[in-house]
């Protein structure tokens, strides 16, 4: 496949495509998709495109040379390792004409884990790229870069893996030019019913703000979920005002996800900042546990 010229268009804001080379055999569990995306929100950065493809080269080759030429960054994320089927290093050096070759840097880092058995991690495209980070966790340097080629950047495969080494290297895909900014909202009616203000909600505010609606069957305090994303935090204050005085009387719940997780996180800010905890307690008790609207 011949290398590939042309150059990511021009965007106001960034673009990423995910590419996960996945064993269809449904043995694995996908949690990476929605890590990433998350993460990548937060950064400014617009995901645009996810793309699921087994772990054969010329598929994989494919669709970097395609995500390459679209968007501002490709992440692919698996199929590094020393087996067989870890066979993303030389997808993406098929995709650009390139070829595998060992690369002194690397070989240092696989002799640092073990030497026998993970050769296989030193062999990358030629023209790669190593990215050395900190570990969020640890505050020292990781033991094994993250590599890229041209505007592609390869992730291990392994989502605890995957986690630290995005955390570790934010400053790659940041885009401090612009910021979402999004909204949940928690709603006690069926989704049938307040279609149309959702409808009307949306061709009101048009580009400004993506309005998404989600119904939950298994909650006993909300029916769907409403989310608001836009770039300016003033549409979302409009679009807050413009629902809650459509939407039926009373049916907006004060309601928090995840309200015991973050209450271990508030905890353990709490006493790590080395304030009294007895002094808190009062506004721990009316805080963490009660639920609020978000």
């Amino acid at each position: 496949m011949e290398p590939s010229s042309s150059t990511p268009p021009l965007h106001p804001y960034s673009t990423d495509g995910l590419i996960l080379p996945f064993n269809p055999q449904g043995h694995t569990q996908d949690t990476n998709t929605f890590f990433l995306c998350r993460t990548l929100r937060s950064l400014g950065v617009q995901v645009c495109r996810v793309s699921v493809v087994p772990d054969e080269v010329a598929t994989i080759a494919a669709e970097v040379t395609s995500f390459s030429n679209r968007f501002t960054h490709v992440l692919t994320a698996g199929g590094i390792g020393p087996t067989h089927d870890d066979v993303t290093f030389e997808a993406v050096a098929q995709a650009f004409g390139d070829e595998l070759k060992p690369h002194p840097e690397l070989e240092a880092a696989t002799k640092a884990l073990g030497g026998e058995g993970w050769e296989k991690l030193s062999l990358v495209p030629s023209s790669a790229c190593l990215h050395y980070g900190t570990d969020p966790r640890t505050g020292h340097p990781f033991r094994f870069p993250l590599v890229s080629v041209r505007n592609v950047y390869l992730f291990p495969g392994i989502p605890e893996l995957l986690r630290r080494v995005l955390e570790g290297m934010k400053g790659l895909f940041q885009n401090p030019a612009v910021q979402f900014h999004s909204k949940e909202l928690y709603v006690a009616a069926d989704e049938a019913s307040i279609a149309p203000i959702l409808a009307e909600a949306q061709a009101h505010f048009g580009r400004r703000l993506g309005l998404g609606s989600y119904p939950d069957w298994g909650s006993n305090y909300y029916q769907v979920k409403l989310t608001l994303d836009s770039e300016e935090e003033g549409s979302l204050e409009e679009c807050l005002a413009y629902l809650t005085a459509r939407l039926p009387q009373g049916s907006l719940v004060p309601y928090m996800p995840n309200a015991v997780e973050q209450a271990s996180e508030a905890v353990y800010k709490l006493a790590e900042s080395g304030r009294d905890l007895m002094e808190e307690g009062q506004y721990a008790q009316s805080h963490w546990w009660h639920p609020r609207s978000q």
